[in-house]
């Protein structure tokens, strides 16, 4: 089973500069969580079940909204050697 609370807090701590929050934060984050179910994202976690966040993954990464800012999450962890 995933440890998402765990997952977040290394995030947290590793996004000193709060680059990554403020992506999260960003008009993109926030038009791409508006088409998250948010109920079957915290299931699919809560139970790890891979193959459904995987599906949601993919539907977001399938837009270009969502390959950019893929990319620039990307671009975020790779400038601090995370």
């Amino acid at each position: 089973m995933l440890d998402l609370e765990k997952y977040a807090r290394q995030v947290r701590a590793g996004d000193k500069d709060g680059g990554l929050e403020k992506l999260a934060r960003s008009g993109t984050g926030k038009a791409l969580l508006a088409h998250v179910d948010g109920e079957r994202l915290e299931q699919a976690a809560k139970s790890g079940d891979i193959k459904t966040l995987s599906a949601m993954l993919r539907d977001i990464l399938s837009t270009p909204e969502g390959r950019s800012f893929a990319a620039q999450v990307e671009r975020t962890v790779k400038d601090r050697g995370q």
